[in-house]
């Protein structure tokens, strides 16, 4: 039984992620931090660092509509 529900939770994500159409090649180890200004990758080293969790913190992100 537990191998069933591991193999259907594994469907599920594959699943997840086809419909979601996000790129699967884009991740953290693809993106060039260098492009960033020096306070925005301040900030992605923190949200990396996920000190936010240990203090119950929200994150909030805003942007125009489809620009990541």
């Amino acid at each position: 039984m537990a191998r069933e529900c591991e193999e259907r939770r594994r469907k599920r994500i594959v699943r997840y992620l086809r419909e979601s159409k996000l790129p699967l090649e884009k991740n953290l180890d693809s993106f060039d931090r260098s492009r960033l200004p020096a306070r925005i990758n301040a900030q992605v080293n923190s949200l990396l660092e996920g000190s936010f969790l240990d203090r119950c913190e929200n994150i909030l992100a805003f942007g125009n509509p489809g620009s990541g």
